[in-house]
């Protein structure tokens, strides 16, 4: 399996101890409601921190970098079939959840980093004169 990268946060603060405490609590709860059998480990060094999550048969990991979170998955391709549109959409709303609720990131700049994409596009359409 190989890991596709999902989302992209620009973050306002870097990982710190106790926003880790925030995060494995966040998974601990969540595993626990949904009765879910859930590994994790922390890796990195100086530059660069990832948590990797297994929820069997998918595996997530979730980079942090000074200015950033990235977070990638994986999963055999009969367990893709089953991640729908609805999911992805649970999935994204956790995470934003968890970004919001450890100071990693506003609810305002959230918003804000999905509207640029938008426009970025319709303005390189008006300047070549697109529809």
């Amino acid at each position: 399996m190989e890991l596709e990268q999902f989302y992209v946060y620009q973050i306002l603060s870097p990982l710190t101890p106790d926003k880790i405490t925030i995060i494995e609590q966040h998974i601990d709860d969540n595993a626990a409601t949904y009765g879910q059998n859930v590994t994790r480990s922390w890796h990195g060094g100086e530059e660069e921190h990832f948590l990797r999550i297994f929820v069997e048969p998918a595996i997530i990991e979730i980079v942090f970098l000074g200015e950033r979170v990235e977070l990638y998955g994986a999963a055999p391709t009969w367990a893709r079939l089953l991640f729908t549109a609805q999911r992805k959409e649970e999935l994204r709303a956790r995470i934003e959840e968890v970004l919001v609720g450890a100071g990693f990131v506003t609810l305002e700049s959230l918003e804000a980093q999905r509207q640029p994409k938008r426009k970025l596009f319709a303005r390189a359409r008006e300047r070549n004169g697109s529809p």
